[in-house]
């Protein structure tokens, strides 16, 4: 008989202030620290993605994964606003610690708005796998097929949800994306060269949004899929790392950088 590891975080139901409040779950693994990490799943929100992040979070990092508006207990429709998702997270921004936003694809986009919104409160921000354009060309014609009344029928409701989030995002990334120019805390992106459902152009898209100063890193995950979070999670906590040690240390501004950064790569 195997040994069961005791869970090292916990469940919680709170109070989300959306524009309609709502209840909502969250997992944390608390920790004495300074610093809090919040993950903003992606669609449709998985928490079994996460499961050994949560297990191996480290003493030093608080680690809050959200479930997400629209994928919480009794949420019966998607919420498809941006500014609702990002409302999700405020609970866990306020208070005496300093807070990287991290976001898995979907996720991503929500991750870079918490930081944008909350400067005072984020300090920096890592996305994963992040959906920037949109999906690998073969992932449409699935989607659109679960729009069909017969297979409608037969879909759960969570992937409904996240068929009206990947549409419904179109027309809130371009002021969004707007904005990055803007950021002058650090940010990392992860992107592993085996996404089945998120090319590495993604990747580089995001890259030219910030500008040409900024403290950007882009990491090229080679032999990553898109569920790096489950796949490499100590990577993903060394980039939420890297990002802490950015914000900490004294400002370094190069003064130029260029379009075409080198790529760090994790070999398998």
């Amino acid at each position: 008989m195997g040994v069961i590891m005791p869970a090292r975080y916990r469940e919680l139901t709170y109070d989300a202030p959306l524009s309609t409040p709502i209840k909502n779950q969250a997992w944390i693994a608390e920790r004495d620290s300074d610093w809090r990490v919040v993950m903003f799943p992606g669609t449709p929100a998985r928490k079994y993605l996460f499961e050994r992040m949560l297990r191996i979070a480290p003493d030093d990092l608080e680690v809050v994964l959200l479930a997400r508006p629209g994928y919480g207990r009794g949420h019966r429709r998607a919420y498809l606003d941006f500014n609702d998702q990002v409302a999700a997270a405020k609970p866990f921004l306020d208070g005496d610690k300093k807070v990287v936003a991290l976001g898995v694809s979907y996720g991503g986009e929500l991750a870079l708005k918490t930081l944008v919104d909350h400067p005072a409160m984020v300090k920096g921000a890592v996305t994963v796998a992040a959906l920037i354009t949109e999906p690998r060309p073969w992932v449409q014609p699935f989607v659109d097929l679960g729009g069909a009344p017969v297979v409608r029928s037969l879909l759960p409701r969570t992937l409904h949800h996240a068929r009206a989030e990947v549409a419904g995002r179109r027309e809130q990334i371009g002021p969004l994306f707007g904005r990055l120019k803007e950021v002058t805390a650090p940010v990392t992106i992860l992107h592993g060269d085996v996404d089945h459902l998120v090319g590495m152009n993604d990747a580089r898209a995001l890259r030219g949004y910030f500008g040409a100063d900024a403290d950007v890193e882009f990491r090229h995950i080679r032999g990553g899929t898109h569920f790096l979070e489950m796949q490499f999670p100590r990577l993903v906590f060394d980039a939420v790392k890297g990002v802490i040690a950015r914000a900490e240390g004294p400002a370094k501004r190069p003064q130029s950088r260029p379009q075409s950064l080198p790529e760090s790569r994790h070999v398998s």
